[in-house]
């Protein structure tokens, strides 16, 4: 590395050079990073509402229904299904994260409100995530989410849906 490049390292700011380190990282303690990033309400909220421009979707009601204990799981298995769309058709890391972590969201959302399995992944896979996420997210209610999954999964096992 150049001197020039190292000395434009020394002006970055901490987040500067995390973000700069993520971008360069394929690691699941990256992807984590850019979750937590997300995380806050507003700006998750931003994102989704940027990706879902053109239909009838909005961040707002999505992360309403997912934080929500009164959505059936049924709602919750179409809102996971519209997460990966979104996932899918996202432009950036911010946008990637932002639909992962309601992918996330939803499935957690199933786990602690109804005890169910909406994805075919065994739920204890994702036990440290789901962990890391209800103590690292900004907001309270996103964590909150997070913080109900973990305590159903440490209370037994989940029922079967495999979606």
């Amino acid at each position: 590395m150049s001197d020039i490049e190292i000395s434009i390292l020394d002006h970055c700011t901490g987040g500067q050079l995390k973000e700069l380190l993520a971008l360069a990282s394929t690691d699941e303690r990256t992807a984590r990073y850019w979750l937590v990033e997300v995380g806050d309400l507003e700006q998750l909220e931003y994102l989704l509402t940027e990706m879902c421009a053109g239909t009838e979707q909005s961040g707002q009601a999505l992360l309403r229904s997912v934080c929500s204990p009164d959505t059936p799981a049924d709602v919750l298995i179409g809102i996971k299904s519209t997460a990966k769309h979104l996932a899918f058709a996202a432009n950036g890391p911010r946008q990637d994260a932002a639909a992962t972590l309601l992918y996330h969201l939803t499935v957690a959302a199933a786990l602690g409100h109804h005890g169910r399995n909406i994805s075919s992944k065994d739920p204890a896979e994702r036990l440290g995530l789901y962990q890391d996420l209800a103590e690292g997210l900004p907001d309270d209610e996103l964590a909150a989410v997070f913080g109900r999954a973990v305590g159903r999964f440490s209370a037994g096992p989940p029922g079967e849906v495999g979606l």
